[in-house]
Order: C-alpha cells, then sequence, then structure tokens
C-alpha cells in the first residue's frame, strides 16, 4: 500500500501499488504510483477513486490521457 510517506525515494523492484484514498494532490498521485514502474520498467498501480475526490478528476484525467492509458467513461463524466 502506498502513502504519502512512501510517496519519493523508494526505488523496490517489482512492486504493485494499492492507494485506498486519493492522495491530497494530483502530483503526489504520480509520486506514489511512480514506486510501480521505475527506471524504464513497467508496474501496475491501482487508486480508489470516489465521488469524494472528484475535485481531481480533470487533472487525473489530463494525466492518464498524457501516459496514454485507458480513461474510464465514469471518471470522465466526473471531470
Amino acid at each position: 500500500m502506498a502513502t504519502d510517506v512512501a510517496a519519493r525515494g523508494l526505488d523496490i523492484k517489482n512492486v504493485e501499488v494499492l492507494n485506498y484514498d486519493f492522495p491530497n494532490t494530483v502530483e503526489d498521485y504520480i509520486h506514489r504510483i511512480g514506486r510501480s514502474g521505475r527506471a524504464g520498467a513497467q508496474g501496475c498501480a491501482t487508486t480508489f477513486f470516489t465521488i469524494d475526490d472528484q475535485k481531481y478528476a480533470q487533472g487525473l484525467v489530463k494525466i492518464l490521457t498524457t501516459a496514454n492509458q485507458k480513461v474510464d467513461q465514469e471518471l470522465q463524466n466526473i471531470a
């Protein structure tokens, strides 16, 4: 599980990230999921996103689109 404490500086091979809550900023989201794919490696990160997190939806859609990730239609609707 990733937290803001684990968001920066860790370089652990073959780690998958699971965020039970969306971070306080979109930038922290990037740092949290970055633990899953370091130095060109691909990884897997899962983040729970609820209607309470809707203020982050536009920024999250922008980041996912820029990274060529699939954006769920429901998230696009919230954004």
